[in-house]
């Protein structure tokens, strides 16, 4: 047998949850809870035979794209989600032994891709109320820092940093790259992309996996000043993102109106489930996301209650600081109507 490099070696394995999850509830990944815009399902339906059978053309949908984000389309690069822009970035700056700063807990994807690109990993523990630990991060920045990750706001502990933690943290890490992960910004209404017009070491990802619903057809995209971009887009697969995906996004994009239905109907219903988890007397944690964690006594076994009664959820216990905590996505206020009767019923 051909043995992979010694760092592949040591990597552990990833093994997400994605088998029998439809026609369930699904809380368990932070998607769309209903899909996307009936316009993108009808816009994916009539795609003709030429769109499916030529290789992808971008520049239409990258111009679209750029004004809905008011940057130029050469700060711009699509991607197969978020998981290639963070692969992809990797592999543009990070060499052998390179330092890569990961807040922990946070999204695996992180470190599976620091550790794929033999980098020296550095994890910094939230705080114990699961703020973001500004302080620490700020001094573990050094000259061998490569890469520091800003997940914002955090997954799984739906935590935000502040704007001038950002900064702060740009400006003396100025020879490293800050990545910022903003998965969620249509819930927080956090944006950093305005950011990298300031500091030619930011990058932003977003996606079109989660407020905007085609999860399915892996969307996602980098943005950055004009040279990260020709450099990032040098190790970037040229068709990686396929002809589904961008006639999706482009319907997604001229939907407005659903984006802010959507979120505003996971607004209505965080207000809802929160109020609901205290009169259970079940602890929550603040979150600006799409999702929230709450601390059960027993969450395996909770989490196993409600898939018998066909809700997903994710039990986050095994990771540092979240002892007891589940994960659980806000869909409507309907779905969460659902939860709590489940959760009635098998406390």
């Amino acid at each position: 047998m051909i043995e992979p490099k010694q760092n592949v070696k040591d990597m552990e394995e990833y093994i997400p949850p994605l088998e029998g999850r439809r026609g369930l509830l699904r809380l368990d990944f932070n998607e769309n809870t209903i899909g996307p815009s009936p316009k993108v399902v009808e816009a994916v339906r009539s795609m003709t035979d030429e769109e499916l059978a030529a290789y992808p053309e971008y520049s239409k949908f990258k111009k679209r794209l750029a004004k809905y984000l008011d940057i130029n389309d050469s700060n711009l690069l699509l991607t197969n989600a978020t998981d290639e822009a963070i692969n992809v970035v990797m592999q543009t700056y990070v060499e052998k032994g390179d330092e890569v700063i990961i807040p922990s807990p946070s999204f695996a994807m992180f470190k599976f891709y620091s550790q794929a690109a033999d980098a020296k990993i550095t994890e910094v523990l939230y705080t114990k109320t699961l703020n973001f630990p500004t302080k620490k991060v700020f001094s573990k920045i050094n000259k061998k820092t490569k890469i520091i990750i800003l997940c914002n706001p955090n997954n799984p502990t739906g935590t935000s940093i502040e704007r001038s933690d950002i900064e702060k943290i740009a400006e003396k890490a100025k020879n490293s790259i800050i990545l910022i992960d903003e998965a969620y910004n249509q819930f927080s209404k956090q944006n950093s992309i305005p950011l990298t017009k300031k500091y030619d070491n930011i990058i932003v990802i977003q996606t079109f996996s989660k407020a905007l619903g085609i999860g399915g057809l892996r969307l996602g995209y980098i943005v950055s000043n004009k040279e990260n971009i020709k450099n990032i887009a040098k190790v970037l697969s040229p068709y990686s993102v396929n002809s589904a995906a961008l006639r999706a996004g482009t319907e997604a994009l001229k939907d407005k109106d659903y984006i802010e239905w959507y979120t505003k109907e996971v607004s209505i219903a965080k207000k809802y489930i929160f109020n609901e988890f205290k009169k259970l007397k079940i602890k929550t944690y603040p979150t600006t996301a799409n999702f929230f964690l709450a601390k059960f006594k027993n969450p395996k076994v909770m989490a196993k209650k409600l898939r018998e009664k066909g809700i997903l959820v994710r039990d986050r216990s095994d990771y540092p600081l979240l002892k007891g905590c589940i994960r659980i996505t806000i869909g409507t206020k309907q779905q969460m109507q659902e939860l709590i009767k489940a959760i009635k019923e098998v406390k």
